[in-house]
């Protein structure tokens, strides 16, 4: 058994190998039976081994199974330290994929059992867990509680602990970002003092992490000379470790510094790298928006880091926090602490609105929208693809709340989805078979052209134009491409342009086959919902056809029926006194 397992990690941590996996998920539904706990803990052992392997890849989506498996692994049996590590693994993982909500449940199950122990020491490891994940989700004066609780558990003095070395590195990050830059200064610098080799090499990412703090901390400062020494030392620690959050990090930092020393366009470009980098490993993207909108609000570009602020907005506050105050351990720390997410979120927002003129179209939108009809035909006969998928993306923004002017801007911004499909031959579109792996290379290469004829246009329509045109096709499981973003990484008005998209796609004639029913369109939304699509978001839009289809008299069920479906997209679009 040992051997068999040890072969299937061998195998499985190689993309090229799926049969890794499937050897591996048979020898865990094995293990999964009672047995002797020997055979437990070699099994849990290997299985966090390999999430540990696949979280350091930027590769937690792929870690999930293997974490759900070992906790089954952990449940089956008598040992609780097993239980413990199974739930911080999948805490960890969780909160690197963007569940925050799911990621504290993890946590606090952890926690109870390191209390039930009385072991402070794995407390406190748990509560930096517990903090960082309150720091994904932007709230960072409830991650900052955390942290003192855990320097309440290894109060300073005598020989360092690495979860107190942690929590100051995470202090200093939280304090920088609620500007306290001088408390962020503090917690840095005894950070560097607690540091030793061997914590430095038990864990080189929170070495890295604490360069890139420290760097950021002396930029925002004006102490440039000291900043470079930090900074260098965070390229090179990269460089070492060699994970995608780790490029995130030092790059960042960079970016921050080049800035400062005037080399803007070097910053920016480099700062746009990352935030593509970010939308792989979701931990990251949080951060990595704030240092884009601080950089572009420097440059002079306030439209965009406007469109970045608002979709900044959409993370933070559609994490769930509330999911979070049921948790009976967190009640005390929830209770002394306040948010003032919204306070900041509406001082910059207000800020950079300052700086914009009135809204109007971009210049050039007349010219894009005939563009995008063009490129449409060659899918759609009737060319209309774009508009409706922008009346249908506009319909499904109001009924998610969203204010109006934004939804209205999201549905414009939606018609030029499909703006590269002119980049693909015609041959390609029009085959009634499956693609071979060149011709879907080349649909897929539609985004990469649209983004490129959308490029440079500061409007903030034509930033949201942009991020629709690049994520419209990502998967919420990550599977979609640019491969390996999902989840609340693809920004919202991504999200809403491809559910309304696929939806489109079904309701309608194709070369290769008839229109489907509204019901039966609605039933595979349904079917794809937390696979390919926003789960949330299908049922707001299964809302939205249905009350519309009611109003207009319209039976969903009938078959090829596009009179109704174009009837229910006018009343979409018929002025109902919102602006």
């Amino acid at each position: 058994m040992t051997a068999a397992l040890e072969e299937a990690e061998t195998r499985l941590l190689h993309r090229t190998s799926p049969e890794g996996y499937k050897v591996f998920e048979s020898l865990l539904r094995r293990m999964q039976l009672p047995r002797p706990e020997g055979d437990a803990q070699l099994a849990s052992g290997v299985t966090l081994r390999i999430c540990q392997r696949l979280y350091l890849g930027g590769r937690s989506f792929d870690a999930l199974p293997f974490a759900r498996a070992n906790m089954i692994l952990a449940a089956n049996s008598n040992n609780d330290v097993l239980k413990r590590r199974a739930h911080t693994a999948s805490g960890l993982l969780l909160a690197d994929t963007g569940d925050v909500a799911g990621a504290i449940d993890h946590h606090t199950r952890a926690l109870r059992y390191a209390a039930d122990a009385q072991d402070n020491v794995e407390m406190s490891r748990v509560w930096n867990n517990i903090g960082s994940a309150f720091c994904v989700s932007g709230n960072f004066s409830l991650g900052l509680a955390c942290f003192k609780r855990v320097l309440a558990l290894v109060p300073a003095g005598g020989e360092p602990v690495f979860s107190r070395y942690a929590a100051y590195v995470n202090l200093s990050h939280c304090h920088f970002q609620m500007e306290a830059l001088g408390e962020g200064y503090r917690y840095a610098t005894l950070a560097t003092q607690e540091m030793t080799p061997a914590i430095a090499e038990q864990d080189p990412h929170h070495a890295l992490v604490l360069y890139r703090n420290f760097a950021r901390l002396l930029v925002a400062m004006g102490r440039l000379d000291e900043a470079r020494e930090q900074v260098a030392a965070a390229v090179a620690m990269a460089a070492k470790v060699g994970s995608p959050r780790a490029t995130i990090a030092a790059t960042t930092a960079q970016a921050a510094y080049e800035m400062a020393s005037g080399s803007t366009d070097t910053g920016l470009t480099r700062l746009d790298q990352a935030l593509q980098l970010a939308r792989s490993v979701p931990a990251t993207l949080r951060d990595t928006l704030v240092c884009v909108i601080r950089a572009e609000e420097k440059a002079g570009f306030a439209a965009h880091a406007l469109v970045r602020l608002q979709e900044l907005s959409d993370l933070v506050y559609r994490t769930a926090i509330g999911q979070m105050r049921r948790h009976v351990e967190l009640a005390d720390v929830l209770g002394r602490t306040e948010n003032q997410s919204d306070q900041r979120f509406e001082q910059t927002r207000a800020r950079l609105i300052s700086h914009l003129p009135a809204p109007s179209a971009p210049s050039e939108w007349k010219t894009l929208q005939r563009l995008a009809v063009g490129a449409a035909v060659r899918i759609d006969s009737t060319g209309w693809h774009g508009i409706r998928v922008g009346t249908l993306t506009q319909a499904l923004a109001l009924e998610c709340g969203l204010p109006p002017l934004q939804a209205l801007e999201f549905g414009l911004a939606a018609q030029l989805h499909d703006i590269g499909m002119a980049s693909v031959p015609e041959a390609v579109l029009m085959q009634s078979g499956a693609l071979n792996a060149v011709e879907r290379h080349l649909v897929q290469k539609h985004t990469a052209a649209g983004c490129e004829i959308l490029a440079g246009d500061q409007h903030p329509r034509m930033i949201i134009a942009g991020d629709i045109v690049k994520y419209h096709h990502a998967r919420w499981d990550g599977e979609g491409y640019p491969a390996g973003v999902g989840g609340n990484s693809i920004p919202l008005s991504a999200r809403m342009c491809a559910v309304a998209d696929t939806y489109d796609t079904m309701a309608t004639d194709r070369p290769y086959r008839k229109a489907w029913s509204m019901e039966k369109a609605l039933q595979e939304l349904r079917n794809v919902a937390g696979t390919q699509l926003d789960p949330d978001l299908v049922r707001s839009f299964e809302v939205v056809i249905r009350r519309e289809a009611a109003n207009e008299g319209i039976d969903p069920s009938l078959d090829g029926e596009l009179e109704n479906f174009h009837k229910l997209i006018n009343a979409l679009t018929e002025d109902r006194g919102f602006i």
